[in-house]
């Protein structure tokens, strides 16, 4: 089953390795609505593959206008949507940028973004179960507290994976 849609996980090195979240905007109907992910999207006609996928939703969502060339590496397509209902593949791309700069959300899909030094994620004491708004059922999850929202699900578990951070057992 090939994926449907693509994000794309931005690493910024330099002194803070950090890497870039959005806050998705309060809309009716959308499940991820608040929450804190990678800019992504549903692959739209014109997009030649994913990769062109997670670039234009950076682009249009972040004001983020990177290049194939910044891209280092596919990390393993994962499903999103499981505590919502809505089930999907997603591929996250990986790409480096020298550093942090600033980013401007488009103010429809994202609200608001932060650079999150990796160092913060790696530090296990962040880690906490949590209620997650607009989870259905009010189940705590696994996640980092951050800005207004957790950050949790597909996000926090690609972060997981791909720095090799355990979830800390009992929460």
């Amino acid at each position: 089953m090939e994926a449907e849609a693509a994000v794309a996980v931005v690493h910024a090195l330099g002194p803070e390795e950090s890497v870039l979240l959005l806050r998705r905007s309060t809309r009716a109907g959308d499940p991820w609505s608040g929450h804190w992910a990678f800019p992504g999207g549903r692959r739209e006609p014109g997009d030649q593959c994913l990769v062109d996928t997670a670039l234009r939703e950076l682009g249009e969502e972040c004001g983020v206008h990177l290049s194939r060339l910044q891209l280092e590496t596919a990390l393993p397509v994962r499903h999103a949507g499981q505590h919502q209902g809505r089930l999907i593949l997603v591929a996250p791309f990986l790409f480096r940028v020298g550093g942090t700069f600033e980013v401007t959300p488009d103010g429809v899909e994202a609200e608001s973004a932060l650079w999150l030094p990796l160092a913060h994620f790696r530090d296990t004491t962040c880690h906490q179960a949590g209620a997650v708004p607009g989870l259905p059922g009010g189940r705590s999850m696994p996640g980092i507290p951050l800005e207004g929202a957790p950050l949790w699900g597909f996000t926090y578990r690609v972060l997981c994976e791909w720095l090799g951070v355990s979830e800390p057992q009992g929460i």
